[in-house]
């Protein structure tokens, strides 16, 4: 099994405008039909989640491109 070569950083600064994408669209209330503001209990969640999930995908992708060749 093969890991992704893409480094920690890489995914910190990922996760960190995806973070940042979200809280923007939660305080200008685009995101939600309710009122504008900022759910903290949901950001520290995609900030936890999001990370683990993306370098899962990743080592998928690596491994189904090295099975291929």
């Amino acid at each position: 099994m093969r890991s992704p070569n893409q480094s920690l950083a890489e995914y910190a600064a990922r996760m960190v405008v995806v973070v940042l994408t979200l809280a923007v669209l939660q305080y200008t209330g685009l995101l939600l039909d309710g009122p504008a503001g900022i759910d903290p209990g949901h950001l520290a969640a995609v900030a936890v989640l999001f990370p683990a999930f993306s370098y899962l995908i990743a080592l998928v992708g690596t491994n189904v491109r090295s099975g291929a060749e």
